[in-house]
């Protein structure tokens, strides 16, 4: 089923428009109370259009560069955005795709990029080589089915059956998926011919079992684990086999990438540091408790969220240190790190719709950001720095990171 093209309106009104608005709801504070009123009724009905309003914005180092509204029918919401420098995707619950373009936020088409039925797990912007050059294509990956839609009009053209039926959320690596399988294995699929034949099996302790949560993609590796303690590292682009590795207990958590390490929690209650290129263990710091949530890393420390510990920041690469060497403890924050801005690290809260920056430093609250709004909020896929928040109503909204230059001008 195809919809027909539908365009936004202009873009949301920006900073200079509210800006524009306050003076002159001071103006009118000078003539009357009633006019004053009016104005004061005109900036909260602009302030309440927006996902993220200009105030917040700026808390999170950006300002709003667009919003724009992906029209929904009655009683569908909108439950997915995938976005990257190519195309915003905005997916609803009847797997209704639009297209929004990253740079205006006009919106270009809609159409449907998967039965009803299906649960989709991931969308993406891949090259599809062919006769005439490389043209640009979606990727839309359920947990059984994987489509292909042609980005100019979204018109449906390949649906390919899974050899790897996925367990997780996929990776994007140029022209392929990467996911992990109930097999225990992480899986390339390649968008342009829909084969997902290559496979590597996670070696585990107790034979195969499943991988439920999605590898980390950096620094060119592709590193992931499965319930039976196997971890695998796997060469990104070629999908050359590195390293694995048998811990003691499962893996739950996307493991993190960084600085040449990969760092990996498990329910044997470690948080591991292993060289990315081969395998050696740095260090493993050890917990009271399994670890479930993936750690995060920045800056020169890694933070993992450690139950009835709190958060604990460890310097990526002590030396001489195996055990680990802790920089500081904190309780724990709402959410899950998203993000590195200001000296912090953002978590995002989905279920209390608030974001929270806590300081690299020293783990101390530098402050938060309520967000009533927002569904969800993804970091870093369009610019360094910025972000794309979305609601369930079908708003959808870029921010952009003030630069140095635009905060001096202003």
């Amino acid at each position: 089923m195809h919809f027909p093209t539908l365009r936004t309106s202009t873009p949301f009104m920006t900073l200079a428009l509210c800006g524009g608005l306050a003076v002159a709801a001071t103006a009118a504070a000078q003539e009357s109370t009633p006019a004053e009123k009016r104005v004061q009724a005109e900036v909260d009905r602009v302030l309440e259009s927006y996902l993220i309003g200009p105030k917040a914005a700026s808390d999170l180092g950006c300002r709003v560069k667009w919003q724009t509204r992906v029209a929904l029918r009655d009683g569908v919401a909108l439950k997915m955005v995938s976005s990257s420098p190519r195309a915003v995707l905005a997916l609803n619950g009847r797997n209704e795709l639009a297209l929004v373009r990253p740079e205006t936020g006009d919106l270009a088409w809609i159409a449907s990029a998967a039965d009803p039925i299906d649960r989709v797990v991931g969308l993406g912007v891949f090259d599809a080589a062919s006769g005439r050059g490389d043209e640009e294509r979606i990727a839309v990956m359920t947990d059984a089915v994987y489509y292909v839609l042609g980005l100019d009009s979204g018109a449906t053209l390949r649906r390919d059956r899974f050899v790897h039926v996925p367990s997780t959320t996929p990776k994007q690596v140029g022209g392929s998926f990467v996911y992990g399988t109930s097999a225990g294995q992480i899986s390339w699929l390649n968008c342009t011919t829909g084969n997902d034949s290559l496979a590597h099996a996670i070696d585990a302790l107790r034979g195969p079992s499943p991988v439920v949560a999605s590898p980390a993609l950096a620094e060119g590796a592709v590193v992931g684990g499965n319930l039976g303690g196997g971890v695998i590292a796997i060469e990104a682009t070629s999908g050359r086999l590195m390293w694995t590795k048998r811990l003691l207990a499962g893996v739950r958590a996307t493991p993190a990438i960084a600085n040449g390490i990969a760092f990996v929690a498990s329910d044997d209650q470690y948080l591991y540091a292993f060289d990315l290129a081969s395998g050696e263990e740095l260090w493993k710091y050890f917990t009271q408790t399994p670890l479930t949530t993936a750690p995060f890393a920045t800056a020169d420390i890694v933070v993992q969220d450690v139950p009835g510990e709190g958060l604990v920041a460890l310097t990526q690469n002590p030396d001489s240190k195996l055990g680990g060497d802790v920089r500081w403890r904190r309780a724990s924050v709402c959410g899950t790190p998203i993000s590195s801005i200001d000296g912090g690290i953002l978590f995002w809260c989905a279920k209390a719709r608030v974001a929270t920056l806590v300081s690299v430093k020293n783990g101390a609250t530098l402050r938060t950001i309520e967000l009533p709004a927002v569904t969800d909020l993804a970091a870093d896929t369009l610019e360094a720095g910025g972000f794309v928040a979305w609601g369930a109503d079908g708003r959808v909204e870029r921010l952009s990171p003030i630069t140095r230059a635009a905060a001096q001008a202003n």
